[in-house]
Order: C-alpha cells, then sequence, then structure tokens
C-alpha cells in the first residue's frame, strides 16, 4: 500500500483507507440523516454508553447487526487487555458509520481475512486497524471514541489541540527504546506525541526496536523468519509454562471440553461428572498429586564425599604411609601418621554428609499446599472426596478458609477472593469471577489455582488441571529440578586445593628422581617424599574452613539472617546483584492509608515511620470527620477479638480479619477513635459488600445519637465511579455543587495521587430524609430502593504497603558496596516503579520520564542517557541476549508483572553477564528463582515452607537491611578465610624446606612428618580458627564486589607472601635454631652434609668429629631436640605471624586487638607447644624432646624482624594505593 504522504500516490479513493482520530464532541446530537449524508469532516457524536461494552466475540457478531437502515451506526470495541491492563491504550472503541449492507459486509470481511481462531482474532488496535485499512467496503467513517481524554493523542499537535477535528493518520502504535547501537529511529509522521507516541505509516512494516517503557508492549513483526537454534530453545520455554484457554472459552465449550454437566442457564444446578466417569479417568491421568523428584541415594551421597579431590588426595597420602610401614614395620610412625589421615577424612566425609542431609525436600512443602479434602458435585449430588481422587471434569465448591484443590474454572462466584500472593506476587486479595478478564491465565479473575487460599465468598468451578500440570506442578517442577550449582566457596576451594594437590605432587615426583639420582635407598627416598606431600597438604583446611563458616553463621544468626548452607555464607560477600522481591522485603506487607485528599488538598496520613501525620493530619476539619466515619463504618473488617491479647498490642500489630485495604482504613480510624465506638454509635442496618463489577461498597446507617428515622448512606469504591454518582463536593464541612473546576481539580489529585503508585478510594454519603427512608429498613439491593447520585463527595484515600523504614538506607549501603539492587515482582509496573523510587532503587528518569519532559517521543531519547528501565513481563520472551544485555547493563532496573519462568530467566541472564545473583521471596513463584540464583534468600516470617527450604539463606526478620549485614559477613568470612589461609600456608615453605635439603644434601631431616602434623592439626587449628571472629577492616563495604575469575581466595599476592616472603624468613630462623642445638651437641652443619643414610637412626655406627665419638643414642638424641627446636621456632614465628595476620592492609595498630578469640587463639597455639614439647609420654610417640630454655630465646629478635617486615608492608599498601603497593597486601 502507498503512503498516504507519498506525493506520488494519486489514488482518489485513498481517503476510504483513512482513519480519523476525532475529539468527541459531547454537545452534538446525532442524527441518522446527517450520518448518512455526512461528506464533511464535522466531527460525529458519539454514544458514550457503548464504552463500557464488552468486546463482540465472533459468535456474537451476526446477532448484534444492525438490521434497518434505521440503525446504520454500530460500535465495534476491539482491545489488547494486556494493553489496558498495563495502561498502554484506553479501551479501543470504533464507531462504524455506514449503510445496514455495508457493515455486515464489513463484519463478512473480517471474519474471513482474521478467521475465527483464538490466535488470529483482532485481538490488537494494530492489527484491527491494519485490517480495517484493508477493507474493500465502503464505510463512511472510523472514529475511535475512546481517546478522548488521552494525553498523547489529546496533544498529538498543538497547533490542532484546540480544533474539534484532529489530522488524519494511519494508526497508532507505542513509542520505543531504542536498542543500543541502533542509531536508526523508525520512520514517522511529521505529527509526534507529546508524551512519547509515535504514528507510523501502515504501510512501511515496522522496525521499532524493544520497549521498556511499563506502559508499552512490543509490537511484534508481522513476517517473522525462520527460527534460528536459539529462537527455538526460547521457544521450548515458552511451551513449558503455564499455558492453558479454558479461560476463555464458553461454558457449553468447558463443559464439553471435559464431558462433565454444567448447566449453562443456572450453573449452580450443574450435575458434574458421573461417577463411573470420575473413576475412569482417575485411572486414566493418575492420582492428583505432585510427583517426587528423583532423590540421590544416601549411600551414594557418602561415597560421593570421598571422592573429593581433597579427599583423595588425603587418602592417596594415607594409603603411601601405610605402604611406607609394610616395607619397613620398624617405622612405626608411618602407621601413625597413615592412621590420623583416614582419620580426617572420615571425619570430614561424615561432616560433609550429615550437612547434605539436611537440605530440604522441596516436594514435601509444596505437597503441605494441598488441602486433605475437597467437595466435589458428581451425579448432581455434592460429596466429600480426598483431594487426591479429584479429576479434571470434576466441578468443585470452595469456601472461605479452603485450599483450591487443583486448577479451576469459575462457573458460580458469590463475591470470592483468593490469596494469590505465593503465586503470583499480587500483594492483595483478587477478586475471583465468572467471565474472563485478561487473556493471561495467570490474570484473568475465572481461574483459581491449586494451593491459593479463600479468603472470602465462595464459589464452584470446573477443575481444569490437575498434579503436575497445575500452576503449582508446573513451579515445583521448576524447582525440583532447577541444577544446583557450586558455591563461589567451593569453586575457589576446589582452585586451591587443585594447585597444592599439583605442587604438592610435582615436588614428590621430582625430589624421589633426584634422590634416586643421588643415591638415596628407595624406601627413605619414598619417606621424604610423603614428607612433602604431607607438608604441602594443609590437612586443617577442611576443619579450618567448616569451622570458620560455622562461627560466622552463628554471628549471623544474631543479625537475624539463618544461613542452611554453610559455603552460602561465603558466596553472600561475592554478589554483585540482588534481585529482590518488593512486597514483605522491600515493603512492610501491610497496606496503610499514605494520603488523604479533602477540602480540596492533598495530606500525608502517615509520616515516613508509619505513624499519623499530626502536623498535616487536621483531624477537627468537619470533612476529615466524615471521611473517616465513612471509612470506619462503610468496612467489613474489623480486629480479631478472639485471638487473645490482640486488642493489648499496639494497633498496627494487631489481627485484623478481613480485606487488606479495608484493614488499613481501620487501623487509621482505630488511632483517631477506637471503631467499636464510630460503628456503635452509628450501627448498620443495610448493606452491599463491595465487587469486581460494581467496584464500590454501599452501606446504610442510623445517625449517632438520633432517635429519628433519618439515615445516613454511605459508600466508597473507585473514585471515578463514586465521582460520577455524586453532585456536590463537600469543603470544610459545606455542600458545594460541582462543576467543571471542581471536577477538573478531582482529576489532578486523583492523578497525583495515582501516579505515585497509591491505590485510591473515593468517599461519598447521602442523607436519607423520611422520604428516602425505607420503613423497617427493608432495602433491596435487588432493586436500589435508595439514592444512587446526588451524592456528596466527601474525599479519596490513598493506600499503599509503605517501604520498610530502614531499607533505602540498606539500598545506598548496596549501592555503595557495588552492588546492584533491581526489583522483581509480580505486582502492577506502576506501583514497582513508585515502591522503587522510595526505596532508591530508582534515582534517575527512565527513558518515558525524559521523552515526557522533554515532549518527545521515547525513540528519540539516547539510550546512553538511559540509567533506569522498568520492564513488564510479558516484554521478557521477546528479549534477545542482546536486549538481556542492554536491559541489564543499566544501574536502575524494576521488572514488574513477572512469572516464576521470567524470574529464573532473569537470574540466568545476570549470571550469564558473570553476575552472582542473590534473590529475595517470600511465595511459592519465587522458588524456581531461588532455586537457580548463586544465594536464594527467602522470608523467615511470611515466607512460605516452599520458599524457605528452596533457599540458602532465610531472614528470621523479613528485612531487606539484614541481607547488607549478610553481604558484610560475608565479604568479613572471605576475607578472614584470606588471613587464615595466609597463615596455615606460611609453614609450608618451613615444613617443606627440609626434605628437600635432605634430599638434596644428605642433611638429616630438620622436622618429622608427625611434628607437621602437630602443627596443622594442633597448634594451628584454634588460631586459624580464632581469625573468623575478627570484625570487618574499614574498607569492608566501600570496596567493589570481587570479580568472579579473577579475585580469587588464594591470589598471587597471598601466594608471593606466604612462599617468597613469610614463609622463607620463617624457614631460616627456625633452620638457625636446629643449627644452633645441633652445634651445642657437637655437630657442625657441615659435619651434617650427607649423613642421613648413615647416621641419626638405630644402629648407626659411631659419629666422628674433631676428635669426639658419638653413638647412635646420642646422634638420636641431639636430633630429636634439634627437631623439636625447629618445631617450637615455627610454632613461635607462626605465633607472631597470626598477629599481624589480623590485617590484610590495614595496619595493627589502626585495627587493634580487640578479637580476644584470636587472643585464646595464641595462648592455646603455645599451650599445645609446651604440651608437645615437655610431655614425657609424647615423646615416646612421636620422637620428640624437651628443649633448653635458651634455645627459646634465640629466636625472638628475628621473630620481631618478621613482624615488622609485615606491618611495614601493610603500611605501605594502605597508605599509598598504587598498584606496585597494592601487590603488597593479599
Amino acid at each position: 500500500m502507498a503512503s498516504d504522504n507519498d506525493p506520488n500516490n494519486n489514488n482518489s479513493n485513498s481517503n476510504k483507507n483513512e482513519i480519523e482520530l476525532e475529539k468527541m464532541n459531547n454537545n452534538n446530537n446525532n442524527n441518522n440523516n446527517d450520518i448518512n449524508n455526512n461528506n464533511n469532516n464535522t466531527p460525529i457524536p458519539v454514544n458514550n454508553q457503548n464504552q463500557n461494552k464488552k468486546r463482540l466475540s465472533f459468535s456474537s457478531l451476526d446477532k448484534n447487526l444492525p438490521k434497518t437502515a434505521a440503525h446504520n451506526a454500530h460500535t465495534f470495541q476491539v482491545f489488547d487487555q494486556k494493553d489496558v491492563r498495563e495502561g498502554a491504550y484506553p479501551k479501543l472503541s470504533i464507531d462504524l458509520f455506514g449503510t445496514s449492507k455495508e457493515i455486515p459486509q464489513f463484519y463478512h470481511e473480517i471474519k474471513q481475512q482474521i478467521g475465527e481462531k483464538r490466535s488470529n482474532r483482532p485481538d490488537s488496535p494494530t492489527h484491527f486497524l491494519s485490517t480495517l485499512q484493508s477493507s474493500t467496503t465502503t464505510i463512511q467513517r472510523y472514529q475511535f471514541n475512546s481517546f478522548k481524554d488521552y494525553a498523547p493523542l489529546r496533544d498529538l499537535n498543538s497547533a490542532n489541540a484546540s480544533s474539534t477535528t484532529l489530522p488524519a493518520m494511519k494508526f497508532f502504535t507505542p513509542p520505543t527504546i531504542p536498542t543500543a547501537g541502533n542509531g536508526s529511529s523508525p520512520s514517522s509522521s511529521t505529527s509526534q506525541a507529546s508524551a512519547g507516541a509515535t504514528l507510523v505509516d501502515a504501510s512501511k512494516p515496522s522496525q521499532q526496536p524493544l520497549s521498556t517503557d511499563i506502559n508499552v508492549p512490543a509490537e511484534k513483526e508481522k513476517d517473522k523468519p525462520l527460527l534460528s537454534n536459539k529462537d527455538k530453545e526460547k521457544a521450548k520455554q515458552k511451551a513449558s509454562e503455564y499455558d492453558v484457554d479454558e479461560h476463555e472459552l464458553t461454558l457449553q465449550q468447558v463443559s464439553d471440553k471435559f464431558t462433565t454437566h454444567i448447566d449453562v442457564d443456572d450453573p449452580s444446578r450443574s450435575k458434574g461428572l458421573t461417577q463411573s466417569l470420575a473413576v475412569e479417568l482417575l485411572s486414566r491421568h493418575g492420582r492428583n498429586v505432585l510427583k517426587p523428584p528423583k532423590e540421590t541415594p544416601w549411600y551414594v551421597q557418602l561415597f560421593l564425599c570421598f571422592t573429593n579431590f581433597f579427599m583423595l588426595l588425603l587418602q592417596a597420602a594415607g594409603a603411601l604411609c601405610f605402604i611406607a610401614y609394610g616395607l619397613d614395620t620398624t617405622q612405626r610412625v608411618n602407621l601413625y601418621l597413615g592412621c590420623v589421615l583416614f582419620a580426617i577424612v572420615i571425619f570430614t566425609c561424615l561432616l560433609t554428609f550429615f550437612q547434605e542431609r539436611q537440605s530440604s525436600n522441596i516436594m514435601k512443602s509444596f505437597k503441605n499446599l494441598l488441602p486433605a479434602s475437597t467437595r466435589a458435585i458428581r451425579d448432581g449430588n455434592e460429596t466429600k472426596i480426598p483431594v487426591e481422587e479429584i479429576v479434571i471434569g470434576d466441578i468443585v465448591v470452595i469456601s472461605p478458609g479452603d485450599k483450591v484443590p487443583a486448577d479451576i474454572r469459575i462457573i458460580t462466584c458469590n463475591g470470592m477472593k483468593v490469596d494469590n500472593s505465593s503465586l503470583t506476587g499480587e500483594s492483595e486479595p483478587q477478586s475471583c469471577t465468572v467471565t474472563c478478564t485478561d487473556d493471561n491465565p495467570l490474570e484473568s479473575h475465572n481461574l483459581a489455582f491449586c494451593g491459593t487460599l479463600v479468603m472470602d465468598g465462595s464459589a464452584r468451578g470446573v477443575v481444569i488441571r490437575t498434579a503436575g500440570n497445575t500452576l503449582i506442578g508446573k513451579i515445583a517442577d521448576l524447582a525440583s529440578n532447577t541444577a544446583n550449582t557450586e558455591t563461589t566457596l567451593q569453586i575457589e576451594t576446589k582452585r586451591f586445593v587443585h594447585f597444592i594437590a599439583a605442587l604438592g605432587i610435582s615436588m614428590g615426583i621430582l625430589f624421589f628422581c633426584i634422590g634416586f639420582a643421588v643415591g638415596i635407598k628407595p624406601i627413605p627416598n619414598l619417606i621424604n617424599v610423603l614428607g612433602l606431600i604431607v607438608a604441602n597438604v594443609p590437612e586443617g583446611l577442611p576443619s579450618t574452613i567448616t569451622a570458620c563458616l560455622t562461627v560466622t553463621a552463628r554471628r549471623l544468626s544474631k543479625r537475624n539472617v539463618y544461613s542452611k548452607k554453610l559455603e552460602s555464607i561465603e558466596t553472600l560477600g561475592s554478589i554483585t546483584l540482588i534481585a529482590s522481591d518488593k512486597t514483605g522485603t522491600l515493603t512492610q506487607n501491610r497496606m496503610t492509608v499514605s494520603h488523604m485528599w479533602y477540602d480540596n488538598t492533598i495530606v500525608k496520613a502517615i509520616n515516613d515511620g508509619g505513624t499519623i501525620g499530626r502536623a498535616m493530619f487536621d483531624q477537627n476539619s468537619p470533612t476529615c470527620s466524615s471521611l473517616l466515619k465513612i471509612g470506619a463504618c462503610c468496612n467489613r473488617s474489623d480486629f480479631d477479638k478472639l485471638l487473645e491479647g490482640n486488642m493489648e498490642r499496639p494497633v498496627d500489630q494487631r489481627l485484623i480479619l478481613g480485606d487488606a485495604s479495608e484493614s488499613a482504613l481501620v487501623r487509621l480510624c482505630e488511632k483517631i477513635e477506637e471503631i467499636h465506638i464510630t460503628r456503635s454509635n452509628n450501627p448498620k442496618v443495610f448493606e452491599i459488600p463491595f465487587n469486581s463489577t460494581n467496584k464500590w461498597q454501599l452501606s446504610i446507617h442510623k445517625l449517632a445519637n438520633d432517635n429519628s428515622s433519618d439515615r445516613v448512606l454511605l459508600m466508597k469504591g473507585a473514585p471515578e465511579i463514586i465521582f460520577e454518582k455524586c453532585s456536590n463536593l463537600m469543603i470544610n464541612g459545606k455542600l458545594v455543587a460541582i462543576d467543571e473546576k471542581i471536577r477538573s481539580d478531582f482529576v489532578l489529585a486523583y492523578e497525583a495521587l495515582g501516579s505515585m503508585g497509591e491505590r485510591c478510594l473515593g468517599f461519598a454519603q447521602i442523607m436519607l430524609d423520611k422520604e428516602n427512608t425505607i420503613p423497617n429498613d427493608l432495602y433491596d439491593a435487588q432493586t436500589l430502593n435508595f439514592p444512587m447520585t446526588g451524592l456528596t463527595f466527601v474525599g479519596i484515600c490513598s493506600l499503599l504497603d509503605p517501604p520498610r523504614e530502614n531499607v533505602p538506607h540498606a539500598v545506598h549501603q548496596c549501592k555503595t558496596a557495588g552492588i546492584k539492587v533491581i526489583m522483581v515482582t509480580g505486582d502492577h509496573p506502576i506501583t514497582a516503579k513508585a515502591i522503587a523510587k522510595k526505596v532508591g532503587i530508582i534515582s534517575s528518569p527512565t527513558a518515558e520520564d525524559i521523552a515526557a519532559e522533554r515532549g518527545i517521543p521515547v525513540s528519540q531519547v539516547d539510550d546512553s542517557e538511559v540509567k533506569s528501565v522498568v520492564l513488564h513481563g510479558h516484554q521478557i520472551r521477546e528479549l534477545t541476549d542482546a536486549d538481556w544485555d542492554r536491559v541489564l547493563s543499566k544501574s536502575e532496573i524494576v521488572f514488574a508483572r513477572t512469572s516464576p519462568q521470567q524470574k529464573s530467566q532473569i537470574v540466568e541472564n545476570a549470571q550469564r553477564r558473570k553476575e552472582v545473583v542473590a534473590v529475595t521471596g517470600d511465595g511459592v513463584n519465587d522458588s524456581p528463582a531461588l532455586k537457580k540464583a548463586d544465594i536464594g534468600v527467602a522470608m523467615g516470617i511470611v515466607g512460605s515452607d516452599v520458599a524457605k527450604e528452596t533457599a540458602d539463606i532465610i531472614l528470621l526478620d523479613d528485612n531487606f537491611a539484614s541481607i547488607v549485614a549478610g553481604i558484610e559477613e560475608g565479604r568479613i568470612i572471605f576475607d578472614n578465610l584470606k588471613k587464615s589461609i595466609a597463615y596455615t600456608l606460611t609453614h609450608a615453605v618451613p615444613e617443606i624446606a627440609p626434605f628437600l635439603l635432605n634430599i638434596v644434601s644428605g642433611i638429616p631431616l630438620a622436622i618429622t612428618s608427625f611434628l607437621i602434623l602437630c602443627i596443622d592439626l594442633g597448634t594451628e587449628l584454634a588460631p586459624a580458627i580464632s581469625l573468623a571472629y575478627e570484625t570487618g577492616e574499614c574498607d569492608i563495604m566501600t570496596r567493589k564486589p570481587r570479580v568472579l575469575g579473577k579475585d580469587h581466595l588464594v591470589t598471587k599476592n597471598l601466594l608471593s607472601y606466604s612462599y617468597l616472603q613469610a614463609g622463607p624468613i620463617e624457614a631460616i630462623i627456625s633452620f638457625l635454631n636446629f643449627f644452633l642445638v645441633m652445634g651445642s651437641y657437637g655437630f657442625t652443619p657441615a659435619s651434617l652434609v650427607g649423613t642421613t643414610n648413615t647416621y641419626f637412626q638405630d644402629g648407626a655406627p659411631n659419629f666422628e668429629i674433631d676428635g669426639q665419638s658419638y653413638d647412635a643414642d646420642y646422634q638420636i638424641n641431639a636430633l630429636q631436640e634439634a627437631q623439636t627446636a625447629y618445631f617450637m621456632t615455627l610454632v613461635m614465628c607462626q605465633f607472631f605471624n597470626l598477629i599481624t595476620n589480623k590485617t590484610r592492609v590495614v595496619p595493627l595498630w589502626r585495627h587493634g586487638m580487640r578479637n580476644w578469640f584470636v587472643n585464646i587463639g595464641l595462648v592455646i597455639e603455645a599451650g599445645i607447644c609446651v604440651f608437645i614439647i615437655y610431655t614425657p609420654f609424647v615423646h615416646t610417640i612421636i620422637k620428640s624432646a624437651s628443649v633448653s630454655g635458651i634455645f627459646w630465646a634465640f629466636p625472638l629478635p628475628m621473630v620481631f624482624l618478621l613482624f615488622g617486615w609485615n606491618e611495614l608492608r601493610k603500611r605501605i599498601a594502605f597508605d599509598f594505593k598504587s598498584e606496585v603497593s597494592e601487590s603488597l597486601g593479599f
């Protein structure tokens, strides 16, 4: 089709294909003759009553067609329900004007071109209008009669803003945000909407990039290319999502589909399935139970613990010890050493096994959501049956307090409300209806889902899904089948173990070959190799890590953070992105009256701390008093007076039975005047409860302290509906007739409150004098024998779930620490965006905000300017990897209206970008994402059992700020583990050096393998664990998160410190003391070279030196005391190494010695050392000896040199923030 703007287009009939967007003129009268003869641009008036009609389905088109020429104007309403729900379009109602032949012909074309298939219905304005353009009928005029108050069209062209007819355009498509890197913008007309709308030529394919507007869905291309492999994978993912169409079927179609009896005329008389058919269906489809996932047998889990690489390394070392003992049974030390190593393996594996066995059985929690029994209609009789025997097609009866036994399509409804918060994230109970309210099954009110709780009312429904095919079954399968991923600590530990193993094995093989070359006998050579491996492997590392994590877990519990998996604690400190739920985590999970509009003024009803804003809340205002009275009396909620001690609690902590919004009004009114007094003074005589059709609640009351027959009618509900029923506005207690100014003031106030994401309720009243008072108060809800118009509008209350008081500060702390906080919620985008602004998740304008401020289309906003995005869940399906990268690169992100699968998809794409993701949640719908995330964080108070058992971390106070405490502790434990490993690895060089010297020069071993174990599992265990109690250094929460794959637990700097700096210094000091002791026995260092195979063992020949002859016993005593001195000196060096390792970079004098556990660890280290040196029976076991006191004094001056070097190193790294200086830290 040629564009109308194309100068080459000379089609004289092009006007037929134009769609005129016209303003409505309510003052004109519609005349049939005028319509038929209308050949000019005079706007045609439209009947406003058509605006609230439902969309015509194809099954009802023909009977709604005009039959005579007198009915030549017909309204066809078409809209995309998702778009209406999101606010992208108002309901699109189009009046068709033509002859009685033309309109039926147009309908016939629609049915031919589009067809009756569900996927091809004209279910969006763009789709419908494109069909309208291609029509060959001679419809005289098409008029959009619902856009008259839609700002983007009202302000479409400032030059025409005051005219009665807007320019003719093709069709309206929503604005979009350009894709990153796409500098071209789509072709558009010269007229542009100030709010970012773009009018696009229908003849040109839309090339607009993806929109991230909360109000704008992405347009789908008409001609899609063949699916790529990646697209096929996405298609599979979509297919796995919950997909039903029963909510769009008629009752007769539902009855036919499930072969169940539904009385279409009176569904309450439906007979349901026959008992025989139910039995057959149960046999065919199975029971209504969730299939448990495959579990790994306990013995397999236990075996896998022993196959851990670190454990295999220790087992190999133990096996070598047994082999060495088998070759030379006189060396019993090898037997003892092998037993100790295997004992370490068994203890560690059993500890790991029992920790893993404590992991939750997720499916048990899902089963707990199902009721034990339910009521069903079979053969026309209501009967109680086990929920496991429910089958598809059963008609079930549900009442308040029941759990829905399966996914059902509602066929009768009596004011039923269900709590879907655990499935969809909606913060308020959802009203149910019989009719379809949304294309999306998750948001259509005529479906109720398995496991949800009925809060109010009753209903009957046809079972459409059971067992694993229910929504909760899909979520259960998704959560249970999500693979467990290794924590960052497990990855880092494995990397470290691989390094140590490679180092130990390489050194063992190398020096075994060297020993063989220099002529060392096989058995002593094997013992040397064994010693090298033992010296390289930090046997106490598993115990140290487990103990450190346990200590931190206890400390976290004091800060209301419970860790189910110890390894998850360190991962908390590694996270770079928090995907937080909104309700109950960022907010208080308690609806609260936030603002009030009365006397033409908006005032705050609560202060930031949640208390009544008394400075602005004028309780003495007559209008305010009337508003509060309506809120208290036209209200069905009340405090639970049967709950013991409930009324003695503070108002905000009392349990209220009833709707969340009404509960908020009850709390507000109670703070002003006890609500039971207000109600007793104004007793209720009649009531019509709120329902989703009327959108209002009405009650009639006796007047306070008045014995007359006068009554007062009170009403509350949707403000725009209540306002239309009013003719007066109360200002300062007086009635003022509503005029255009008052109407404008109302609209401005309503829009101002709505723009803050708050739910608004309007309040009105009217006095019923004797003429309007029904005798004996026999009011009738059917005939409405009381006034429904002419009321007095009193005001508006806006409600919200307020943010937790300390959340904004916690979000700020996260940002300071380099952690991105995004919101992922099932709530409405406007509400999500408003809360995100309040808590600081969003602080910058979105592309839509920038466009509105500048008066340009969103497509013209430079993507580099946009730091904040709000994305609707339905757009996630269309995102490519490039789109995900663009969205997740923004610093401030909100995802709204997300499904469980989409939450998992968000996590998956963030992890693809190398983010370490923490997800918070409390509902069943959060469990897949909790499982998928690196860290799943569940709410301990309001969280479902499923969420708590799926998560790794549980917040005991449901407070987002506690996550920040967890992050801080996670960073501290990572720091402390580095300190502990640096401390532990430092002794590796002093332990390895004696074996290397023995192999190369033949000098006797300066330390035995058993003494090495005494260090690794004795003197150093308590000090290494005590470092877990070390407080964070001053920069702990100002550093950026560590980069995975780069900032490792064991870094080059740490290895440099342990192996090239502190380790060699300790080895030199220890060797000096070793040689000093040997010298005191008459053995010089030079005389010891080459003696290891001949001397210093049982049966050795006399050692001749300087005319002295020393027998074997003398040689052994000298060597044992020297080896013990070496051990003692190494422990002494490590004593001071522990003190200086309390900090990685910050100088000790800044940090202090306030950690008493380190002080106690030092005492324990010294105590074990003295015990080993001076206990006779220990000498016998490990072949050690007492050390003379003088040899304690010699190492002290040199040990202080080690201490001084460490503090100088840290001082340089701390004071000079250069790359060179930072390399001195670890």
